[in-house]
């Protein structure tokens, strides 16, 4: 104990480390970046190791894929095949989506790949 932890009876002291607590750690930050990354990397580890056929996780992955391969047929059908078909058979009442259904996909496409939010 210093003396001026003496002197305001221990008061100086909790000051101090209540306001180093409250500047910011570099190292604290970058070891808790750090502890984050190396568990992303062992949970995409783990991912990589368990085959695609076989458990939960096989069938998860196989889910996944079929919901966004129909996203993405979707997307492309109502975004690029429709208005070429449109152009080339004008008289031709091609079938499309409405704004809400193509935004409903949209986001689960986007939720799917992490980008929603």
């Amino acid at each position: 104990m210093g003396l001026l932890d003496v002197l305001t009876g221990g008061l100086a002291g909790k000051i101090v480390d209540r306001v180093g607590d409250m500047l910011p750690n570099r190292t604290r930050e970058k070891a808790q970046e750090h502890e984050r990354a190396m568990g992303q990397q062992a949970i995409n580890t783990a991912e990589a190791q368990t085959s695609g056929s076989g458990g939960f996780v096989g069938v998860l992955k196989a889910w996944r894929g079929f919901v966004g391969w129909c996203c993405g047929v979707a997307i492309v059908w109502q975004v690029v095949a429709r208005p070429i078909l449109l152009a080339v058979f004008p008289g031709v009442n091609w079938p499309g989506y409405t704004s809400d259904d193509l935004a409903l996909v949209g986001r689960i496409l986007l939720g799917m790949l992490g980008l929603g939010g």
